[in-house]
């Protein structure tokens, strides 16, 4: 069987808390005389902040009814005027709350989000908290129930991380207010997203906290949603002490009777779950004849399908028909999809049992049709909102028929209002939609752009650099040549005219003078081939890098050095400028070993490898730390570094002191 009353029974009860907690302080209507006594008392007071929390504080207590939007307009001008940011943040504060409670969401949000402008993160942190908890509230009447969720976990953050030792008591208080209505508003939130277990931690918080400020009536509330969500869990026996629990709660705080009757209810459903007919059957007249003591035509129209169900089980199909018509007729008035659907299905396994088969098929289309107007959740809330109204102003007995005939005209205005908001909140969204998809497409094209444009820079950078190399190496050949063509050939004539000098004066064989600037002349020509060849060895334009390797071999054992140079499989189109920076790159490594390793042996292994040139430089010197090498600034291992990220290869550094050091280079080949 279909047991309803767990959703509706969940939120009257979520509904009725928030009663309970923000209209205790209206006892009577809130009218302009009494507005304009406040107007009044406010302009003998100096402009200063307690002016605007006494305005702010008169429109809060009474719920930000639409008189009190002249409190909140006077506290802005006052605040405006002192231009005092504390001040602003509490008006705009106050009329963003103003906003909310009469379903202006828009000019809500703008309001709290002006507010926001006037604090700083470490400054007025229950306005700050106040503010995202009303975002949040905003969030989830938009159905945003993932934002609002961030929000209220924001604002208790904000609660959670105060000193509590540097509050007063008044301070101290409003906290654990704060806190315990964040705590519950989490906990239907997370209900919501149907994410139960966290759900359930939450309720117990805001419990906890409930009742350590004494508010018993809230306690008992809170428990009696924690009941709810276990029963809609299947966990029927922890819901049914829950519900126990939750009564025996509103019983001592003296709770109004209608709350009583919707904890029978709750009761009634979960002995029902049990299967445990009597005592369900008690429990849920009990609660009946409250609701018809009331004359609340919700609470009767959602007590007799539980009832009609249970007839159903006990087999006397006839009371159940006769609770359930009255049910549907009750419904026909009130409009609750979800009421009816629970009527209708009773009626037909009433029906169905008894042979009528025409009235239950008729029983059994009804209810499919209100069972599919269930999904529409936003009417669900706006009705349960309307009961519990209903239900608060059925409170205050004392002006039982003043309050009748507001509730009506509340219910008008607020029908109307959620209408035009539901119609708004859809046209919003589908602005945004449309708006996000174009900023999305924009984001998009930008990001291509962008793309494009560093790829062009890139290859730009990668041009000019292939430039300035093939033009270093271009000069290097110029000097090369000039050093051997002219330089070289003024030593060697020079050369040769001390030496017709030295033919024709023999006097100076004695000061041998001649022999002397020969040896000089030598040590500059070999200094000039040596250097005309480390600018552009022979070699390399002559039997490419192989044969200018291999030559370097041969200089480096000429030197002293214990070489070994093996060359295989080199790609026989490597391009000119790659095969110079090669070079260079190897003779900066043996440089860097002539000068640090003081090594006796290299190896030098050029090996190519499908689509890339591996590179192997060993030597058995002394080794170092590369980490403090590099940190100490020396140049060569940033030019080996930097050439090799130039030619767009991997290094890898094996070395420690005293073992030599191992460099191996992978260079691409395209």
């Amino acid at each position: 069987m279909f047991a309803f009353p767990t959703k509706k029974a969940f939120l009257i009860s979520s509904c009725f808390l928030w009663c309970v907690l923000v209209c205790n302080a209206q006892k009577r209507p809130f009218d302009k005389q009494k507005i304009d006594s406040i107007l009044r008392v406010s302009e003998t007071m100096e402009k200063d902040m307690k002016t605007v929390q006494l305005l702010v504080s008169s429109a809060g207590k009474n719920r930000y009814i639409k008189p009190t939007r002249t409190l909140i307009q006077r506290a802005i001008a006052i605040s405006e005027a002192a231009d005092d940011n504390e001040m602003r943040a509490n008006s705009y504060y106050s009329m963003g709350n103003y906003h909310y409670f009469n379903a202006k969401l828009d000019s809500a949000s703008y309001m709290l989000d002006k507010a926001l402008t006037y604090i700083s993160d470490d400054e007025l942190p229950f306005i700050r908290s106040g503010i995202l908890a009303t975002k949040g509230g905003i969030s989830s009447q938009n159905d945003a129930v993932s934002q609002s969720i961030v929000y209220t976990m924001q604002a208790r953050e904000i609660l959670d991380k105060l000193d509590t030792i540097e509050l007063n008591e008044a301070q101290k208080k409003k906290r654990r207010g704060q806190s315990f209505v964040l705590a519950n508003s989490l906990a239907n939130l997370y209900n919501k997203v149907e994410d139960f277990e966290t759900s359930l931690v939450y309720y117990d918080i805001a419990n906890e906290a409930a009742l350590k400020m004494g508010d018993l009536n809230a306690a008992g509330v809170i428990i009696s949603n924690k009941g709810n969500l276990l029963l809609k869990m299947d966990r029927k026996k922890a819901a049914l002490n829950a519900f126990n629990e939750g009564k025996e709660l509103k019983v001592k705080a003296g709770a109004p009777t209608t709350s009583i009757a919707i904890s029978n209810l709750n009761i009634g459903a979960a002995h029902l779950e049990l299967n445990q007919e009597e005592e369900a059957l008690s429990y849920l007249n009990s609660a009946l004849s409250i609701f018809e003591e009331r004359n609340y035509t919700s609470g009767i129209a959602e007590v007799l399908p539980q009832r009609g169900a249970l007839y159903n089980k006990q087999a006397k199909y006839d009371l159940a028909i006769a609770d359930c018509e009255k049910a549907k007729r009750l419904i026909d008035a009130i409009k609750v999809p979800e009421l009816m659907s629970a009527a209708c299905e009773c009626l037909y396994e009433a029906y169905k049992s008894k042979g009528d088969f025409k009235s239950a098929l008729d029983n059994y289309e009804r209810f499919t049709i209100a069972r599919d107007s269930v999904i529409n959740e936003k009417n669900i809330k706006r009705l349960t909102q309307i009961e519990m109204q209903y239900d608060f102003n059925k409170k205050q007995e004392e002006q039982e028929l003043v309050l009748q005939n507001e509730k009506r005209l509340k219910r008008n205005i607020l029908a109307g209002l959620i209408t035009l908001a539901v119609f708004s909140i859809v046209i919003i969204l589908f602005l945004r939609k449309r708006m996000q998809y174009k900023n999305k497409l924009a984001l998009q094209t930008e990001t291509l752009q962008q793309q494009k444009i560093t790829e062009l820079q890139q290859k730009n950078k990668l041009i000019a650099m292939n430039s300035m190399i093939e033009g270093q190496e271009a000069e290097r050949l110029r000097i090369a040549k000039d050093l051997h063509d002219s330089l070289g050939g003024l030593l060697s004539t020079v050369k040769a005219h001390f030496t017709t000098i030295q033919n024709e004066i023999e006097q100076l064989d004695a000061l041998d003078l001649t022999g002397k600037t020969n040896a000089l002349i030598d040590e500059a020509c070999i200094e000039v081939r040596r250097i005309s060849h480390n600018m552009m060895p022979h070699a390399l334009s002559l039997s490419g890098l192989k044969g200018a390797i291999e030559d370097l071999g041969t200089h480096l054992q000429e030197q002293g050095y214990s070489v070994n140079v093996e060359i295989d499989n080199l790609p026989e189109a490597l391009e000119p400028t790659k095969e110079v920076m090669i070079y260079r790159l190897i003779q900066e490594i043996i440089s860097n070993i002539r000068k640090h390793a003081q090594a006796s042996s290299i190896l030098i292994q050029l090996i190519g490898h499908k689509n890339e040139v591996n590179l192997l430089v060993e030597d058995n010197g002394r080794g170092f730390t590369y980490e403090t090498a590099l940190a100490k600034g020396g140049l060569g291992l940033k030019s080996i570094n930097s050439r090799v990220a130039y030619l767009d290869g991997t290094i890898d550094w094996d070395t420690q002191p005293n073992n030599g050091t191992s460099l191996t280079i992978n260079i691409p080949i395209v």
